[in-house]
């Protein structure tokens, strides 16, 4: 259901993936790029289709990948489709380019183009207010009378709202309604900021957008689905519904274990619950290569596909940064030319789409395994290198700035839009970057940065711009697909480097000096020196704050349905997780007190013990503001 990517920014996985994907979107990254792409480039490039075929199957043996299947698309034509492993690998049935698999989050571009028909036939509107097409939604927006929440901003992840929760996402239910789904999961839907301002990646926009379809059409979101869109687009086996005719056919999936993951039944579908083959989900591609057009059927204008691929609704836009989350579509985040398209994961499936215009390829890749291992992004990347063999970059011209315009974007940027409450702490540490400028452009990350205009910047290696940077209200901000950065100042950076040498030195020197006072203390030297347990509050208060942050990911990072249900429900690991948020600010608290009480110890371990717990207070201090004081992730 979630993007595996940019966003991705996270390994290919179920549950966990559709948690991580958009912490992953937030540090710059989709499934596709960085170190995996970079590896793929280094590969020589195949000569002909048989090497590339022979490559394909080595990426997914490498994976540890049990089925696999591929459809390229060329002149848009498909020109290759093959089946890779294993389908089913206790009966040993061959996966083929006919066999169903889970799409994921590709199906909010199909929820995306079911919108854009209505659109063009004048029964919904993209800048329709939500509170008028379905006044029986409930959310809270603080900015609703000057800045409401629009059906745009459902399908560009523009409404403010955070990610949908633990709980919504361990929720399996197989007769619920679009209604039913979103009425539950609706207790996220607060704008967190204007809508329209700042993109992150939400699952629950999409699905409400498909309550749209259906308050209009006065169908079910599937029916009129399979009737509008996936029938006339050549998709005739797909389903957003587990059909008899799917289940008796479909892939099975595996997690890292090897063990097959259960189906669930996620309650928000327009999201994320397409099962389809990949050679009917080429038809997407072909769609979109035929601006509108498949097979010599017409289903939207090619004004509105454009409108589909260019972001309008974030702040990025409004200063002309148009190539971001448009409707259910994206760019692809790798080297070379852009491809645009959508990728997911769901029940340890994954999926990539993706297709360029500048020779009018595509492809899709589907796999029902191999968690834990990128295998997708060096395939991805392989394919989109030979589809586009022989083309130039022909990236667009760079602007020139001056080195006082690029100087003010220059400096250090904390993440202001977590994918998550339960995320929150990890984006905001992960996501801090440094830009530099110098030589008129951008370093990012440590990759060059050109820019095409006043805000928009092209990485050197990419034929388009990937991030705009803007001003607004004093502050500075960077934009990426589906996460934005405000820039911040340095003693902002100093400061958390500064509580991070603390909190490492307490563990340090807890760990070296716990034998030598616990010996201390058995021969009755610490009696008169403040005793054991003073010196061993800042260790102990760091261990609580290392379960509280470490568990939850161990809980993301597990294999299986339970991964996400440990978290989700009040159970012993939620419980445990509960706990030792609420022991290291006691214990902090209790070091600050000691310490102001406890004259007997030398001054150094006064020192020690009182300036890691007042370290150790502040954390808890932000904790209480972001909701992780007391951690409950069952509520997150």
């Amino acid at each position: 259901m979630r993007l595996t990517f940019n966003g991705g920014r996270g390994a290919p996985a179920s549950r966990r993936a559709r948690l991580w994907l958009p912490l992953g979107m937030l540090i710059g990254t989709l499934l596709l790029g960085g170190k995996a792409g970079a590896a793929a480039d280094e590969a020589a490039l195949p000569s002909d289709i048989a090497g590339l075929d022979r490559q394909l199957a080595e990426l997914f043996k490498a994976g540890a990948v049990p089925g696999a299947s591929v459809v390229l698309i060329e002149n848009g034509q498909i020109t290759f489709e093959k089946g890779y492993g294993f389908a089913d690998v206790a009966k040993q049935v061959p996966a083929t380019a006919a066999t169903p698999f889970r799409a994921g989050s590709i199906a909010k571009g199909l929820t995306a183009i079911g919108v854009m028909a209505l659109v063009e036939r004048g029964r919904l509107a993209l800048d329709a207010p939500l509170h008028t097409m379905a006044p029986e939604i409930p959310f809270t927006n603080p900015w609703e009378q000057t800045n409401p929440v629009r059906l745009v901003h459902l399908l560009e992840h523009t409404t403010g709202w955070p990610d949908i929760s633990t709980r919504v996402l361990s929720k399996s239910e197989a007769t619920w309604s679009t209604l039913q789904g979103i009425e539950f999961s609706s207790t996220g839907f607060t704008s967190q900021w204007k809508p329209g301002t700042f993109p992150v990646y939400n699952n629950a926009g999409p699905a409400v957008a498909g309550y749209a379809i259906e308050k209009v059409t006065g169908q079910t979101f599937d029916d009129y689905m399979r009737a509008a869109i996936l029938v006339p687009m050549g998709m005739r086996g797909a389903d957003f519904s587990l059909t008899p005719a799917l289940a008796s056919s479909m892939a099975k999936s595996y997690g890292s274990d090897g063990a097959p993951t259960p189906y669930q039944h996620i309650v928000l579908k327009p999201a994320g619950s397409l099962v389809v083959s990949a050679h009917e989900l080429a038809q997407l591609a072909r769609f979109y290569v035929g601006r509108g057009s498949v097979d010599g059927r017409q289903l939207l204008t090619p004004e509105s596909v454009a409108r589909i691929e260019r972001a309008e609704s974030n702040l990025g836009a409004k200063f002309g940064f148009g190539n971001g989350y448009g409707l259910g579509n994206t760019p692809i985040a790798d080297s070379g030319i852009t491809f645009r398209g959508h990728n997911g994961s769901i029940d340890s499936f994954t999926s990539v789409l993706g297709y360029t215009l500048r020779n009018g390829s595509g492809y899709v890749l589907m796999a029902n395994g191999g968690e834990g291992v990128d295998f997708a992004s060096p395939a991805a990347h392989l394919i989109q290198r030979w589809l586009t063999r022989g083309l130039p970059l022909d990236p667009p011209a760079t602007v020139p700035l001056s080195p006082a315009e690029l100087q003010k974007y220059a400096g250090f940027y904390r993440s202001i839009t977590p994918p998550s409450d339960l995320l929150r702490p990890y984006a905001e540490v992960l996501g801090l970057s440094r830009v530099v400028a110098g030589q008129g452009k951008l370093l990012v990350g440590g990759k060059d940065f050109l820019p095409t205009g006043p805000h928009s910047f092209r990485r050197a290696d990419r034929s388009e711009a990937t991030v705009a940077f803007v001003e607004q209200d004093g502050a500075v901000f960077k934009i990426n697909t589906t996460s934005a950065q405000r820039k911040v100042t340095l003693w902002h950076v100093a400061g958390l480097w500064l509580l991070g040498v603390i909190l490492v030195l307490a563990l340090l020197v807890g760990i070296v000096m716990l034998i030598p006072w616990v010996l201390a203390y058995r021969r009755g030297r610490l009696a008169s020196k403040g005793g054991l347990c003073f010196r061993l509050l800042p260790l102990a208060a760091v261990a609580a704050l290392v379960a509280t942050l470490a568990l939850p990911l161990l809980a993301l990072s597990g294999s299986g349905g339970t991964a996400v249900q440990q978290l989700a429900s009040i159970g012993p690991y939620s419980v445990l997780i509960l706990a030792c948020s609420v022991l290291y600010p006691l214990l902090a608290l209790t070091g600050v007190v000691s310490t102001v009480r406890n004259h007997a110890a030398p001054r150094w371990i006064r020192a020690y013990v009182g300036l890691s717990s007042l370290a150790l207070a502040s954390i808890a201090t932000y904790a209480a503001a972001i909701a992780w004081l007391p951690l409950r992730t069952w509520a997150l």
